[in-house]
């Protein structure tokens, strides 16, 4: 069983009154943890001191916050102590004082406390590094990697919003560049965890088409700036980075939507976002109201009622309080039904997915409760978050959020056959010169990133002119056709492109091919026209079409050179082929 107990800290004094309960409690079976609105060291010291003298040897693990938790309650500028007692579990904490390195910050802490066998390990990490929030993704990653049966949860540290400095603590000391942890251990212990975004995505994905880790140049190829005042408004534009909270980018990562805002506007218009991007990766924005609130919360609720919960921690993050308001009390309420909660608001939330991974969330509200007795708690009666008159108007917002999520899927439909069909060869369904050169461009700098080889084929009618002329320019257009039609069969890869470069002239860009693979495609190539049987009787070569063939595969020295460049290579060993009485392949690997 274990006893928690909330106190809301104005003095000393305070602190006497719960002495008695931890008379005669081993001390490393006591974890008390402390959310301070009171952000600085001096302030922080002074609580530190007197923690220390009323609880000597307690293991403490305490944060600077933007907002407390006590209860159902939400509090600003003040301090929250929450004092658990286990019977069967034992505690122990942890103080690296380090954010420079947070891959070698989650090892001394994954390292530090792995035999100790954690079921449960609470992190509070400096918030903010040079005033911008800190990504702890590299953190976490590494600590689960050490303790992967371990559920990590925690949050980052606040400062009423500032952006100046957090601080963490234990009762060996605080720091303001580092990491705070307690890990609690015991067979009995009970953990479960929760996370309610609420923020759903809405309107026409995009896509990240230029960026550097968490710094954006582009999005569908714009200035994020210009993206958000279309999209928003100038307003919005206006008030960046501050109102990009209210409308935070939605990602999809393994199947966890995700909300990223971006906290920095630099010079170069470029974006600075809480996360790291990927090219390629596609968002929405995102928005959230008091009723999807209510049905997260309802859902989150109900999911823990089934479980024994004797201690309730919230760590959400301090834009949605912001941004919600009075109306974030909705989710925190009915959590303080299961049993004494406290918490605080963040800089960004952490979160384990048990078996799979754990993440830095934001603009999440996080939930972890514990519990030492697997018998059935009492039944808990469902909590009624909404009003009839609120959910008729959840109800509308439904109707509208799906009005305008299929109008924006049926766009996104037409718009993609639109660029399908700009992307093709009219006559054979090929891809055409301007995405060739697209993804020839994608391709080859890839290929410089990687190191890997890549190779061009360049392919050319034998005298169609001729042909043309002899059999008249229908019948030369359904012969591209068949000759397209062999294409396609013999070069299939979903990263291999195949495009109508000019008139009777075709290009295949070959990523990760080596030259003996390209020279034996080119040869299928030149063989499988050849099987066609197209009578020519106007060709020099046989009486049937044929085709010449150039190939060029490029394993190193890329970065010298220029898709363009590679196109040249390819087109002279093209000549090569023709000049040595066509129908055959020539070829050259540098």
């Amino acid at each position: 069983m274990i006893t928690s107990l909330n106190i809301h800290y104005t003095s000393k004094v305070d602190l006497y009154n719960a002495k008695t309960l931890l008379a005669n409690h081993p001390s490393n079976q006591i974890l008390i943890q402390v959310f301070s609105g009171q952000v600085t060291p001096a302030a922080i010291e002074t609580l530190l001191n007197d923690l220390r003298t009323v609880f000597p040897n307690v293991p403490i693990l305490g944060t600077t916050t933007g907002g407390e938790i006590l209860n159902e309650q939400v509090l600003e500028y003040s301090i929250v102590i929450n004092i658990s007692l286990f019977e069967h579990t034992t505690v122990r904490t942890l103080l690296v004082d380090n954010n420079d390195d947070l891959t070698a910050t989650g090892e001394a802490i994954g390292d530090g406390l792995k035999t100790f066998q954690p079921a449960a390990l609470i992190l509070f990490g400096c918030g903010l590094k040079n005033r911008r929030t800190i990504d702890a993704t590299s953190l976490l990653s590494t600590i689960y990697e050490k303790l992967p049966q371990t559920i990590i949860a925690g949050a980052q540290a606040g400062d009423n919003g500032k952006g100046e400095n957090t601080l963490v603590f234990t009762e060996a000391g605080m720091t303001d560049s580092g990491v705070a942890a307690a890990a609690l251990s015991g067979e009995k212990l009970i953990v479960n965890n929760r996370y309610n975004l609420s923020w759903v995505p809405i309107g026409k994905k995009m896509t990240i088409t230029k960026v550097d880790g968490a710094r954006v140049y582009s999005i569908d190829n714009c200035p994020p700036y210009t993206l958000y005042s279309h999209y928003l408004g100038q307003e919005v534009a206006d008030g960046l980075p501050l109102s990009a909270a209210d409308f935070p980018l939605i990602i999809e990562r393994n199947g966890i939507p995700m909300a990223i805002h971006a906290i920095g506007v630099n010079d170069d218009g470029s974006f600075e976002y809480i996360h790291s991007f990927q090219p390629g990766e596609q968002l929405q924005f995102g928005f959230c109201h008091a009723g999807l609130l209510a049905l997260g919360a309802q859902e989150t609720f109900n999911s823990l009622r089934t479980e024994p919960v004797q201690a309730a921690f919230i760590y959400s993050c301090v834009s949605r309080k912001w941004i919600l308001g009075e109306d974030i009390k909705v989710e925190i309420a009915p959590i303080a039904t299961l049993a004494p909660t406290a918490g605080f608001f963040a800089y960004g939330e952490y979160f384990t997915f048990p078996r799979n991974e754990c993440l830095f969330f934001s603009q999440t509200m996080t939930v972890l409760t514990l519990a030492e007795t697997e018998a059935s708690s009492a039944p808990i009666d469902r909590v009624a978050l909404l009003s009839d008159h609120d959910s008729k108007q959840l109800k509308t917002l439904r109707v509208l959020h799906r009005l305008v999520e299929t109008s924006a899927r049926e766009i996104e439909s037409i718009n993609a056959k639109l660029a399908e069909l700009a992307n093709k060869d009219s006559l054979t369904e090929l891809s055409n010169r301007r995405h060739l050169d697209e993804r020839l461009e994608h391709e080859f700098y890839r290929a410089v990133r990687s190191v890997g080889p890549i190779s061009l084929i360049m392919l050319d009618v034998d005298c169609f002119k001729l042909f043309n002329d002899t059999y008249g320019h229908v019948e030369g257009d359904n012969c591209l056709r068949s000759l397209a039609g062999v294409l396609k069969v013999i070069i299939h890869r979903p990263i291999d492109v195949v495009a109508r470069y000019g008139g009777e002239e075709f290009i295949c860009v070959l990523p990760a091919t080596c030259f003996n693979g390209a020279m034996l495609i080119a040869e299928k190539i030149r063989a499988g026209v050849e099987n066609l049987s197209i009578a020519h009787r106007s060709s020099i070569v046989v009486n049937f079409v044929t085709v010449s063939v150039g190939v060029i595969t490029v394993e190193q020295g890329l970065e010298d050179m220029s898709p363009e460049y590679l196109i040249k290579l390819c087109d002279e060993q093209l000549y090569q082929a023709k000049s040595r009485g066509r129908n055959q392949v020539a070829g050259i690997a540098l």
